[in-house]
């Protein structure tokens, strides 16, 4: 099974790593075994390479659309909310998906299969690591929806599927409550209102919490200077500590790993040293697996910034640039698998997310939405590393190397 896309994709770039211190009802293949310590599948590791490679796409499209901004997603999140609507998706609209996404050649039944895995495996890797993802889909009540799109996602993706009344006052409420619980709290409010054309949606929630292997002590904690540029310093608060990281180095970045829990998680921090920009057109799928196999511990001395902060973006122009054009067309998109009488397209996808770095560790999370629309109508040998400017830093875990969540820092706030 294919390791799932190192999955929308690159969390956190250069953090530091370190240790001394055809459709009837289906069900998941009963072949996929729970535990940290199983093998991938090959369809699973062909899945999240090419799922990471996504997810860096994405990645570079949302910071070339903002460069000056800090930008924290998780490709995964994106990855699983899509693939729900995936499951609904006929002929050519099916195809841009599959394109877009990096899906391997394989038949839907091995996709599902491969990513519902994915999912299990993730989220026992580290009992020291807490780590949740969620599914639901949300229908306006009255919408025939079919049977074979609800049990694929509820097999697999072991979504909650609700009909609800779509023009009922309380029903974003009902949809925030849900989303707020499976973030815990982190993320609050996003279904602001339910326009009078949508008829779906589709939501991934992720959280992640994990604390260091190796904790920053309060004490070593100074305020500091963190540059956006040479000449535009900003103030912010430095973590600091000496122990042996995993460490790799080229002409183009400086890379750190440092873990969490027993080490199956890690944020891999990547400290450019040229624009960040031009890091981040360099991160893909097969530059992340070269640089992150060549690292090898050593003493490192590490000052990175402490961070708190939401981010919220739509995700309409990246995907679209990308290459997944019809899904949201409403004349040209064919979701005939979601419902057969009226035609469906996607209105928007939404992506909001939180992340909070500290001596402690680490708390992220981020939800996806899909709106489904109907057309309407230390020492001296120690290497010190400071991250004081511009980096890009990624979650991951080190069995499967999927990247949970990828994150550009352009300058750091403690909101």
């Amino acid at each position: 099974m294919k390791t799932l896309m190192c999955a929308l994709c690159l969390a956190l770039l250069l953090l530091v790593a370190g240790c001394s211190r055809d459709m009837a009802p289906v069900s998941p293949p009963d072949d996929i075994q729970r535990g940290p310590a199983r093998e991938l599948t090959s369809l699973e590791k062909s899945l999240v390479h090419s799922s990471n490679e996504f997810g860096m796409r994405l990645f570079q499209e949302t910071s070339l659309a903002a460069p000056d901004v800090n930008i924290f997603i998780s490709p995964l999140s994106v990855t699983l909310a899509l693939a729900m609507a995936y499951n609904g998706a006929a002929q050519a609209t099916e195809t841009e998906m599959r394109n877009v996404l990096g899906f391997p050649d394989m038949t839907r039944q091995e996709l599902n299969a491969s990513l519902a895995g994915l999912s299990r495996l993730l989220t026992g890797l580290d009992n020291k690591v807490n780590l949740q993802i969620a599914n639901s889909i949300w229908y306006r009540m009255g919408l025939p929806v079919e049977n074979d799109f609800v049990q694929r996602n509820q097999a697999f993706y072991d979504a909650e599927v609700r009909a609800l009344d779509f023009n009922s006052a309380l029903a974003p409420k009902t949809i925030n409550d849900w989303i707020s619980a499976k973030a815990h709290g982190r993320i609050q409010d996003v279904v602001k209102s339910i326009d009078a054309e949508l008829m779906l949606f589709l939501i991934n929630a992720i959280y992640f919490k994990g604390t260091w292997t190796f904790e920053f002590l309060p004490k070593d904690t100074r305020d500091d200077l963190f540059y956006r540029t040479p000449d535009n310093p900003s103030p912010c608060k430095m973590m600091a500590q000496s122990t042996d990281l995993a460490y790799y180095e080229n002409d183009l970045v400086q890379m750190v790993d440092l873990p969490y829990g027993d080490g199956q998680f890690a944020m891999t921090i990547i400290l450019p040293k040229t624009a960040v920009t031009e890091v981040a057109n360099a991160l893909t799928a097969a530059n992340w697996q070269t640089w992150h196999n060549s690292m090898s511990k050593e003493p490192i001395t590490l000052h990175m910034p402490k961070l708190k902060m939401n981010y919220d973006v739509l995700l309409n122009p990246m995907l679209q640039t990308m290459g997944m054009t019809r899904a949201f067309d409403p004349y040209q998109a064919d979701f005939s698998n979601i419902c057969k009488t009226l035609p469906l397209y996607i209105s928007y996808v939404q992506h909001v997310s939180f992340v909070q770095v500290d001596e402690e560790g680490t708390e992220a999370a981020a939800v996806t939405i899909v709106g489904v629309g109907a057309t309407s109508a230390g020492g001296s040998n120690h290497r010190i590393v400071r991250v004081d400017k511009p980096f890009i830093f990624v979650i991951h875990d080190h069995h499967s190397h999927t990247a949970l969540f990828i994150g550009k820092i352009f300058a750091p706030q403690w909101q």
